[in-house]
């Protein structure tokens, strides 16, 4: 099986976030209207590209270049590059990431003179039926990445501040998100959630499929209290892989050939039937703790520190609990049949040591 993953950002997007429409409240006169707001913002929402999937960012340091994004957009991703504003891509740099709190930043390598950008507005101030406006750039019928524009959609708070356990296998808990009705399209992700004076009072992260017109923002003062950390090179919590739960039903949506989405599902029943759970890895990127562990997509890891792992949230109970720099074991099986290699058999297992990012 030639494993080409598609990346963690389009897919936690079309798994997660519903489609839907919303129409926002009447606005008080001195407000502007959401396309305003959308016109003031757009040069500063950011078109985070991977190399196979792209999320959304928004710039909120201009001088030194920073911008903040899901984890989920950038994890396992050896190249990235940001289009600012509709301008072309050029590269950026992962300072820091945290899957467990699902935010990141990254750092345009030269910034623009006139580069903008957005405000963060006071989320605990955010109550029920608020109107609030969300920016990004969802993946379109075009698939022209490079071509996509910028898109809002506008809603009403539904309740301001709520945690959030949307997946049982993807994703981790969100502590505090503003739940609301502004649409979130596949792409979306790492996107600014705007108030009515147009602050950010929320990173835009997901939606609930079971539920129509229920979307969830990180809170801005849950993420503002984060970015210090992830700017200044936090990366405990992320050993450089994407992975999903070997239970998911919809594992195999991760990949783009039809014929790699057979094989995870044919690897998912055999290791079924054997009675093993875990982890899939999805990718990996170039020089991470993972791949330095010899960790690569289509590994299968059971525990890590000893402990079972069969969810994102499992995996960061164990994360958040470890010290920065600690080596931790990693156990799991091998996914594939390889007849070249003596000893690395479909369901024979493994182990490695990963070290965490020091501080």
């Amino acid at each position: 099986m030639s494993v080409q993953a598609k990346s963690a950002a389009a897919c936690a997007s079309v798994l997660l976030l519903a489609l839907g429409t919303t129409s926002a409240h009447s606005l008080p006169a001195d407000d502007p209207s959401p396309q305003e707001l959308f016109e003031k913002a757009a040069p500063a929402t950011v078109h985070i590209l991977g190399e196979d999937g792209s999320g959304t960012g928004f710039v909120y340091d201009a001088d030194e270049g920073l911008i903040v994004t899901n984890a989920h957009v950038v994890d396992g991703q050896s190249v990235l590059k940001g289009a600012v504003g509709g301008a072309e891509p050029v590269p950026v740099r992962l300072l820091g990431s945290d899957p467990c709190e699902d935010l990141a930043v990254v750092k345009l390598n030269s910034p623009q003179k006139d580069l903008k950008e957005l405000d963060f507005g006071d989320s605990g101030d955010v109550k029920a039926a608020d109107t609030v406006t969300a920016i990004g750039y969802p993946v379109s019928f075009a698939d022209d990445p490079v071509s996509a524009k910028p898109v809002f959609t506008s809603g009403a708070v539904q309740s301001p501040g709520v945690a959030a356990d949307p997946d049982p296998y993807y994703l981790p808990h969100y502590p505090q998100t503003i739940q609301h009705s502004a649409t979130l399209n596949p792409g979306n992700s790492g996107g600014p959630l705007l108030d009515t004076k147009g602050k950010v009072v929320g990173v835009n992260t997901l939606g609930n499929t079971e539920a129509q017109g229920q979307f969830y923002s990180i809170t801005s003062d849950h993420a503002r209290s984060l970015l210090d950390g992830l700017a200044a090179g936090d990366m405990k919590n992320s050993p450089g892989w994407a992975v999903d739960s070997l239970e998911d039903p919809a594992l195999s949506d991760f990949f783009q050939d039809p014929q790699d989405q057979r094989d995870v599902a044919d690897v998912q029943e055999r290791l079924a039937g054997d009675g093993v759970q875990g982890l899939f890895v999805l990718s990996t990127a170039s020089n991470s703790p993972a791949e330095q562990a010899n960790l690569f997509a289509g590994d299968v890891i059971t525990t890590i520190k000893d402990t079972p792992v069969t969810s994102v949230s499992d995996m960061c109970d164990v994360l958040q609990s470890s010290a920065a720099g600690e080596k931790l074991r990693i156990e799991g099986v091998y996914a594939v049949d390889d007849p070249e290699q003596q000893g690395d058999q479909f369901g024979e297992t493994w182990q490695t040591d990963l070290q965490l990012p020091g501080p």
